[in-house]
């Protein structure tokens, strides 16, 4: 059940919500926003650190931080939607840390019931504070009401009164056309949109923080589902049928895949070999890693003979995922090696290497299952996105790209003429080619950069960029 708050914390949490929607308007959703997307979140710590019930969950703002500081140093807009939506998720994350406490050892429906739950409530609470305001003094309200007459008489009166002058004057008409052009000018749909954007991110702020001081906490137990049991007979039997599949797969792995070329049967070719699969490999790997923590779900209440024999299948079966991994990866190595990278082969590298990460620490979580996996899949997770907010993923397949095309003379120049600005530095090389085709196609690349007009769209890899351009 939610409290009723006090009068000094309720203005606190209005001016919150106030503060909150007209920096995130002010500061976030301008075009191209840069510098200022941290600064609004430097505005969000030290409020929050002012007003939040707990100081230490606070420690969330770091991932947030870290997402804003993307729109600083990178000019690559792909992740300015995704990190919209970790953020909310983040916000969230902290309010539960601050309301209930998170821990390893919950189970994962248990947090994932308290965070959508924050999250649906903090969205729930949007009318609060227009019902607070609603909410005058009864010995206030005929001076209110007088006010809204008295506007209300004003407005049409004006509107006479303005065009009877501009019919009679002509530089009093001329002098309203620039008014209202002025005004029309700064009164825009991208405008209005700005300032909803602002409220709704505002409101929902709001929502998160007046959780933090209302929400009694969450009773563990009440959503936690009995412990289901499976029969060891019945999953060994599976599980052994599908690692005896996965072992023959496994040896012509290592017998063709990973020995020479010319070890493969007649008619066969490495490239046609080694080049499929991949896909198919990389979801085989998740339905695997969903299918261990499902038995181990099932079966880690239990002792005996048959569950020790559970334990060690899933233990094989986590080590031929790892098998699938390295293939998959060298498979989308082999595409990248004549290609070069993109940036769906440059993410998809990454993460294969954290799903190696996440099966390491599987490993353990079979032996030992004491503790929650798919937090810790999630904590993966989020460190694999933040890695690629900084890291300039753009300039690293620049470079790959601009370096082939020098010793080879074939690359997918075209391709990277349309990346972000972080590649500019790579593609100024190819202003030194001796292609006047390719020196005409970059020098186009930097004529079409769009100029910063505003210190919130400071930008050091578009500035970086337009300085190279010059």
């Amino acid at each position: 059940m939610e409290t009723t708050i006090e009068s000094s914390l309720r203005r606190q949490l209005l001016l919150y919500f106030l503060l909150s929607a007209f920096t995130f308007s002010f500061l976030v959703l301008p075009h191209q926003a840069g510098v200022s997307v941290p600064i609004f979140v430097l505005i969000q710590a030290g409020f929050l650190y002012y007003a939040a019930p707990k100081k230490k969950p606070l420690f969330v703002l770091i991932p947030i931080f870290i997402l804003a500081l993307n729109a600083f140093i990178s000019a690559n807009p792909m992740w300015r939607i995704p990190n919209l939506f970790v953020v909310t998720v983040l916000y969230g994350a902290m309010a539960v840390c601050m309301t209930s406490g998170i821990s390893l050892k919950d189970t994962s429906s248990t947090l994932f019931l308290r965070l959508l739950e924050t999250i649906y409530k903090a969205f729930a609470r949007f009318p609060l504070p227009f019902r607070w305001v609603g909410q005058v003094k009864k010995e206030r309200l005929p001076i209110v009401q007088r006010v809204f007459i008295g506007i209300a008489i004003s407005v049409p009166a004006l509107l006479f009164l303005i065009l009877m002058l501009s019919m009679a004057d002509m530089i009093f008409s001329r002098t309203v056309e620039r008014f209202l052009e002025h005004l029309f000018a700064i009164i825009q749909l991208s405008t209005i949109l700005r300032i909803l954007g602002g409220i709704l991110a505002g409101l929902f702020l709001f929502g998160i923080l007046y959780g933090t001081w209302t929400v009694r906490g969450f009773d563990k137990t009440q959503n936690e589902n009995r412990q289901r049991t499976g029969d060891c007979i019945i999953l060994n039997i599976v599980l052994g049928a599908v690692l005896l599949v996965y072992t023959i797969f496994v040896i012509i792995q290592f017998r063709y895949l990973f020995a020479p070329p010319n070890s493969l049967p007649h008619g066969f070719t490495f490239e046609a070999y080694a080049r499929r699969g991949f896909f198919e490999l990389l979801f085989l790997t998740g339905v695997n890693i969903a299918f261990i923590l499902l038995t181990v779900w099932l079966t880690k209440a239990q002792s005996g003979g048959g569950a020790k024999l559970t334990k060690l299948l899933c233990l094989y079966l986590c080590a031929v995922t790892v098998v699938l991994l390295i293939s998959s990866f060298y498979r989308m190595w082999l595409h990248g090696a004549d290609d070069g990278l993109t940036r769906m082969r440059l993410l998809v590298f990454g993460f294969l290497i954290f799903e190696c990460l996440g099966l390491i620490i599987t490993f353990f979580y079979i032996i030992k299952p004491k503790f929650n996996i798919t937090l810790v899949y999630c904590l993966i997770a989020l460190s694999y996105f933040l890695l690629l907010n900084l890291v300039p993923i753009d300039r690293i397949i620049a470079r790959d790209q601009v370096n082939r095309y020098f010793e080879t003379g074939q690359a997918g120049i075209h391709y990277t003429l349309t990346l972000s600005p972080d590649a500019a530095p790579e593609i100024a090389r190819l202003l030194q080619s001796e292609n006047p085709q390719t020196q005409e196609s970059a020098r186009a690349y930097f004529d079409a950069l769009e100029h910063t007009t505003g210190w919130r769209q400071w930008n050091l890899s578009l500035n970086r960029a337009l300085r190279l351009g010059r």
